[in-house]
Formats: C-alpha cells, structure tokens, sequence
C-alpha cells in the first residue's frame, strides 16, 4: 500500500510538473494573442481575382477584430459538392481602417453549406478559418477562428457569426 502511496504521490507530481511546463509554452506568446468574437451580415457578389476572372465572395464588411476596426471579405477559391453539402476553400481577408494600427490578416478556410430547412436559398455554413499571414499589427500573424453563418441567395447576404483567437507582433 505505502507503494502505491508513493506511485501515485510521483505520477501526480510529474503531473504537475508537466502541465506547468507546457502551460508556460502555450502562453509564452500570450501578451500578443487575443480572442476575437464578430457578427455582421455581408452582401455577396461577384469579385474580380484576375483581369477577367470573377468569384463569388462576401464584399468588405466592417468588422472589428482584436480592437482593431476595419473591413473582412472573402472569396470562394473551390467548391464540391457531397451528400447534399457543399464544400467550400476560402480565403478571408482583414483590413485595419485605423489609421495609428495599419495592417492586414488572410486566412484560409475550409466551409461546409447544407440546406437550412426547405427553402433551397438558404443554406447554413460553418467553417474554419486559418490565420495563414499578416502583416503591419497583423505582423507573423496566426490563429485560427470558427464561423456560423446563414446564406440567403434570395437577397444575396451572409449573417455570420464568428469566434476564435488571433495571435501577432502588434496585438
């Protein structure tokens, strides 16, 4: 029994002394790394990505991200369908409007549509949203942020709702 005692007292110590340590890597950036938390309603359209060459994609819609104001788009970059779903890849893309923080994040994505009910011009997506560069207070940027959002093809918006943490130099 005194063993065990003593097993157990070691594993629960080497327990705590691995959790320490991995807690302090996973926060050494911490000071630079905020949650994020959005929601708007973005009119879709076609959008120009090459002289010629357009994609349907959400127009700049003004969020704010991290405390910083600014605009968010995207663009559909492939799609297949499955099962009833869609399968979206997109890439999102921030725009800081503040003047005294200048500087932008892209993402890359991967979404999902399926119907939302019986009307065929609504569709509900989720998806994820990988931070992938930055630049400015968006500088060596990463993180990612997870999107619920509705499609309405009847007026062509997106409601969205979005969640998630952003890491970067300027945050």
């Amino acid at each position: 029994m005194k063993k065990l005692c003593t097993t157990s007292k070691t594993l629960g110590l080497t327990l705590a002394a691995a959790l320490i340590v991995s807690g302090g890597l996973s926060t050494a950036r911490a000071h630079g790394c905020e949650n994020v938390a959005f929601e708007g309603v973005a009119q879709l359209g076609l959008i120009e990505v090459a002289p010629g060459v357009f994609t349907l994609g959400a127009l700049p819609t003004p969020v704010v991200v991290a405390g910083v104001p600014g605009l968010m788009s995207s663009v559909v970059t492939g799609q297949r369908a499955t099962h009833g779903a869609i399968h979206y890849t997109l890439t999102h893309t921030f725009v800081s409007t503040d003047p005294a923080r200048p500087g932008e994040f892209t993402t890359s994505d991967r979404a999902v549509a399926a119907p939302a009910g019986t009307d065929p011009n609504l569709a509900i997506i989720n998806d994820v949203l990988r931070v992938v560069s930055g630049t400015g207070v968006f500088a060596n940027a990463d993180g990612f942020m997870v999107n619920h959002a509705l499609l309405n093809l009847s007026n062509f918006t997106l409601a969205f709702s979005t969640r998630g943490r952003i890491c970067a130099d300027g945050l």
